[in-house]
């Protein structure tokens, strides 16, 4: 069935199924980056003034919050937006 012959039930049932999957990988992305972290590791990640090097001080379900590592500012990020320090060169 081409898109273009579809319904809008038909299209909003095809959305809904879309959406749901792309839940579910974002959710194993998340848990595989979580698996990655734990309190005190210094990590890394690219936010808009540049690169960010800080430490994990609490993770969440779904976000992580580190301290910067000059210690002046705390952030709350996507695991998957982390890097390890030691994967940094």
């Amino acid at each position: 069935m081409r898109i273009d012959d579809m319904s809008i039930d038909q299209l909003l049932e095809l959305n809904q199924i879309i959406c749901r999957r792309i839940d579910e990988l974002r959710d194993r992305e998340n848990l595989q980056a979580l698996s990655q972290l734990r309190v005190g590791l210094k990590v890394t990640f690219e936010a808009r003034e540049g690169p960010v090097l800080g430490i994990v001080t609490k993770i969440n379900r779904k976000s992580v919050i580190l301290l910067a590592e000059d210690g002046t500012k705390q952030y709350k990020v996507s695991p998957e937006l982390l890097r390890p320090l030691r994967d940094v060169q």
